[in-house]
Order: C-alpha cells, then structure tokens, then sequence
C-alpha cells in the first residue's frame, strides 16, 4: 500500500475502530500526520512573523489585530491537528488489531507510556484471519511449498503418498492389547517361492588319493 492509498482509506474509515490495518497503512498515515503538523507549525510561524513581528517594530508593541490574528491561527492549527488526531487513533487501533492484539492498548497514551503501543505497531501481521477481521496481506504470503499437505490443500502428487518401502497411512497394525493372544508367525518360504534363498552347497572335498 502506497502513500496516497494508506492516507484515503484512512480517511474514508475516519473513526472505524474495528478491522485490521497492515503496517505500511499506519505508518503511512503518521508520517501523513507528522508533515501536516510541520506545515502547520510553519504557517504559524509565518503568521507571526507577518503580524506580531511587523506590528512590534515600530513601538515595540504588537497591535491587537496583529495578536488576534496569530491567535486565531494558532487555534486552527491545534483544531486541524485535533480532527486528524481521531483517523490516527483508529488506524493504531486497527494495527494493533492486525497483530492480533487489543486496542485498549492505546490508553497508555494517557499516562505518557504511549511508546509501548509504538513500538508493538513495528510487529508484522497475524497471518490468517483472527477476531477482527481477515487477513490484509493474505494476497501476498506464499503459497504452501510444494510436497506438504496441509489442511485445506490439496495432497500433491509425489511426496503425499506413501513411498516404497512405507506403510501407507491406516495401514499400521494395531498396538498389542493386555491378554491379547499374538498368533504365531507364518512358516518360512518353500516350494517355488521366487523370494526364497537357496541353500548354500558344502564345499567340494578333494580327490582322496588312492
């Protein structure tokens, strides 16, 4: 997820608290918020210097007009930085849920420990779907290796059977049983059995001399 698609859909879920977000989303949008308190801290600063700066050099006092100008500036500023504080609680939120973890992790910023809910938002996504929704980067995980059978796939050709000289799968007799009677084991091979190992001939004796 890009730049400009993480700043949308965070603002198209303003204040959706539920769902997952991935981390490329999150950090997309603070870095989003980050220039826009930057921008703003500089248009204050501007602002100041146009009115208060300019208004004091003569006397060396600001006029009021001057004073209520950098003071309404300043208000817009905190208010903007307020409205766009509320899409980054719930985009922490959803990344918080994309780790399979609470959001309630979030009132720690209460208490100035919002540094542990930072540092959690670095973790990668759960894979698979949890209880807040499903997978976000589902689309991009590898598929299962080739030759192991997982639940919901498919038994690949080649290595999921049972291979020569394997017991196929149920095919394993079963445990021993207290009191059970083991029956005897077959005879050994004879007659034409193909598998069966010829007797070894004795040694030929030498000539006796006469």
């Amino acid at each position: 997820m890009g730049f400009t698609d993480a700043v949308r859909h965070s603002f198209r879920n303003f204040a959706t608290f539920e769902g997952r977000a991935r981390r490329s989303e999150f950090w997309f949008f603070y870095l989003f918020l980050s220039l826009a308190g930057l921008a703003g801290g500089a248009i204050v600063l501007v602002v100041a210097l146009l009115t208060i700066g300019l208004s004091s050099a003569g006397d060396g006092e600001p006029s009021g007009v001057a004073i209520a100008i950098y003071l309404v500036v300043i208000a817009l500023w905190f208010l903007g930085m307020l409205v766009l504080y509320l899409p980054f609680l719930a985009v922490w939120a959803r990344r918080l849920h994309d780790m399979g973890q609470t959001g309630h992790w979030l009132w720690l910023n209460l208490v100035s420990l919002g540094i542990v809910p930072g540092i959690m938002a670095f973790m990668d996504s759960e894979p698979g779907p949890n209880r807040w929704g499903p997978d976000p980067k589902a689309a991009e995980r590898p598929a299962v290796p080739y030759g192991y059978a997982q639940a919901g796939y498919g038994a690949p050709a080649g290595y999921a059977g049972a291979q020569p000289g394997q017991i196929p799968p149920g095919s394993a007799p079963a445990p021993h049983q207290p009191g059970q009677v083991t029956p005897p084991p077959p005879p050994p091979p004879t007659g034409d059995n193909p598998w069966a190992q010829p007797s070894p001939e004795p040694p030929a004796q030498p000539d006796e001399q006469r």
